[in-house]
């Protein structure tokens, strides 16, 4: 009997350990199946963001082929560019090129050989209409009271020349200093401002000044000037009005406008003798119309940009 309860406790024990045992499998199995979808979860989400990832490097790699692209570009334009600027150079060799603003165009108007009655016409318009100008005088002792007025009004007073006298300022070199010192001397006296602002007769580039001193006196005489303090100027629009003693007024404004047109820095001769009185009756279309192309009206100062003949 004893015998026989011993086998039912011990048969109870196994059959209790079995179950106990297969409870703890069970929820191990179930705990690693819970685990493992969470990590196949973990794993799929991995699998998106690479993917994401994957995508956005695609897109940032055709961005930084169409920035190469694009530089590529811009590059060739520069180039580009360059190569024209290079070849205007070379077509006008004797012209200063001014990158700075292009957005803005100026026009300089410069006025040769006064001062005269016509230069007080030309400054009273100026005055009423607030545009700057520029007066490359002569030497004439009995027109301080011009010499002082184109000061005070903000223009630039400019040397041309004292004489005026080719034959005798185009001699030799120290004529010619002589010519300028004695005229730049003289509107200091008067204004109290030293001019450094020139103009040769007849340009930089003339045939009169060989004519006289028998070379190509001009190759030696810009240097001086220059080293003398001078900027000087000669111009890309030519009125006209020194054709003939008094030229038509519709000619020196059509001529005017069509020589401006394309210019970014228009630098325009005129004359205010006292013979150029179609000058004067020309001047108002000329800046009206100037203004309507976009022209911003400026005197010249030794900072200006530079037409230079040679």
């Amino acid at each position: 009997m004893k015998l026989r309860n011993r086998r039912k406790k011990s048969q109870v024990g196994k059959t209790l350990s079995f179950l106990f045992l297969a409870i703890i499998f069970i929820c191990s199995t179930v705990f690693l199946a819970h685990q493992t979808i969470i990590k196949v979860d973990e794993l799929e989400q991995t699998k998106s963001e690479l993917s994401t990832l994957e995508t956005a490097q695609t897109d940032l790699e055709k961005d930084v082929e169409e920035i190469v692209a694009k530089e590529d570009e811009l590059k060739s334009q520069v180039i580009t560019l360059e190569e024209k600027l290079s070849e205007i150079k070379k077509n006008n060799p004797n012209e200063n090129i001014n990158l700075e603003d292009t957005s803005k165009k100026y026009a300089y108007l410069t006025f040769d050989d006064g001062p005269s009655k016509n230069t007080v016409k030309i400054l009273d318009f100026l005055k009423a209409n607030g545009v700057k100008a520029t007066f490359f005088v002569v030497g004439d002792y009995n027109q301080e009271a011009i010499y002082k007025r184109i000061v005070e009004e903000g223009h630039t007073l400019a040397v041309h020349s004292n004489t005026h006298k080719y034959n005798e300022i185009y001699k030799n070199v120290d004529s010619f200093m002589k010519d300028i010192h004695d005229l730049r001397d003289m509107l200091q006296r008067m204004t109290g401002v030293r001019p450094s602002v020139l103009r040769f007769p007849g340009g930089s580039n003339n045939n009169i000044s060989k004519k006289h001193s028998g070379f190509d006196i001009m190759e030696q005489i810009i240097p001086k000037i220059q080293k003398d303090g001078f900027a000087y100027f000669d111009w890309n629009v030519d009125s006209g009005d020194a054709n003939k003693a008094n030229e038509d007024k519709q000619i020196i404004v059509d001529t005017v406008l069509s020589q401006s047109k394309d210019k970014v820095h228009a630098i325009i001769l005129m004359h205010d003798a006292a013979v150029k009185t179609s000058t004067v009756e020309a001047l108002p279309q000329i800046v009206q119309e100037l203004r309507k192309q976009g022209f911003i009206f400026k005197e010249l100062t030794s900072e200006s940009p530079a037409v230079h003949f040679r």
